[in-house]
């Protein structure tokens, strides 16, 4: 995938970066920049990013995010992904919005240089 405007993502080989406005992914070394810095992210954390960022502009359930990134069956209540999201934002600032949808999950919408939503 490379970059063709904020959050539009074409498919290629892995090699390239993946480009979201201030956000860059390289997914062959799971490494992530925002606004060229450096940012560690843990392997879920990276995981779930990924999920994110395949999934952007969907409402995703806590218990579809925990099936298909963590692999626990859906029936387990945790605080697992409302932590895990709590720490991306942290991390990763005003690169991506991470909105809370009351009652159901969370929808990542990625944001331009300035700051806005794609």
């Amino acid at each position: 995938m490379s970059e063709r405007g904020f959050g539009q993502m074409t498919q290629d080989d892995g090699r390239e970066p993946l480009v979201y406005g201030p956000l860059q992914v390289q997914p062959t070394t799971q490494t992530v920049y925002v606004h060229h810095t450096w940012v560690h992210l843990a392997k879920k954390e990276y995981q779930l990013l990924a999920y994110l960022l395949r999934h952007q502009g969907q409402v995703l359930s806590r218990a579809q995010l925990l099936s298909d990134v963590w692999h626990s069956p859906a029936t387990v209540r945790t605080r697992t992904v409302d932590i895990h999201i709590c720490i991306l934002r942290k991390k990763l600032g005003s690169a991506v919005c991470l909105e809370t949808i009351s009652g159901i999950g969370y929808k990542l919408q990625l944001m331009d240089n300035e700051g806005k939503p794609c």
